[in-house]
């Protein structure tokens, strides 16, 4: 939908200065062949106060909103960072006999409703003492910015101290090949024994404690076998 409204502006921006309200005036020129209902809302109540909050503004003719923002003895902490928003509402005026603006409003279609949203920007006065103050935060700022952030070159250099070539990684990996190759061999002598134990001890004994004692020599099996394929799969990934 095209707009209705023309607003001198795309930001809000309020110089701050100690225990003194800001204010910032936008202008509201319409554009369209018809009176057009407008309405300003804040993200922040609490911090901002609008004159007027709401209106008609007549055809080709202008209205100037004032926006005054609450006074601070100490700078505001979001003064690099402010997030606040007033977001325009404007619409086709439903009818042309006078009446309350909120009541023109609840006869408003939602769909013929036009939306516009202005960021807030806060500076610093002239006040020489919350000018220097302001310095010194903004610096401390842009301190913490970069050390919370990893140059290129640093990010390289990071790379290249845990990166292999394709022969390195090669090499590395055969040798890790020929160490598991010669735990699994020296495992399977140690298995070898002990399947012999096993047999013994099935010869000399019972039937009960013969099973007891080949399940356990099968467990142990078991597990040096899981243990050597374990440990060759993490080496071979490293």
């Amino acid at each position: 939908m095209e707009p209705l409204i023309k607003p001198s502006t795309k930001e809000m921006v309020f110089a701050i200065t100690p225990d003194v309200p800001a204010s910032f005036t936008v202008e509201l020129e319409s554009i369209s062949e018809l009176p057009v209902l407008f309405k300003l809302k804040l993200s922040k109540m609490e911090r901002y106060s609008v004159n007027p909050p709401a209106g008609v503004v007549p055809p080709g003719q202008k209205i100037a909103v004032v926006i005054r923002m609450t006074a601070y003895s100490q700078i505001p902490p979001d003064v690099f960072s402010c997030r606040d928003r007033f977001r325009l509402e404007t619409a086709p005026m439903p009818r042309t006999e006078s009446a309350d603006i909120a009541e023109l409003w609840q006869e408003v279609p939602p769909k013929t409703t036009r939306f516009q949203l202005f960021p807030v920007k806060m500076v610093i006065g002239d006040d020489s003492r919350w000018k220097e103050i302001a310095d010194k935060m903004e610096a401390e700022a842009n301190l913490d910015k970069g050390r919370s952030t990893t140059t290129p070159s640093e990010t390289s250099a990071s790379v290249k101290s845990t990166t292999y070539s394709g022969e390195e990684l090669l090499r590395r990996r055969r040798r890790m090949a020929d160490e598991i190759e010669r735990e699994i061999s020296e495992r399977s002598v140690q298995i070898n024994d002990l399947k012999r134990k096993i047999e013994l001890s099935a010869s000399n004994q019972d039937s009960n404690d013969a099973a007891e004692h080949s399940y356990m020599g099968v467990s142990g099996v078991q597990i040096i076998l899981m243990l050597a394929i374990t440990a060759f799969s993490i080496k071979l990934l490293v």
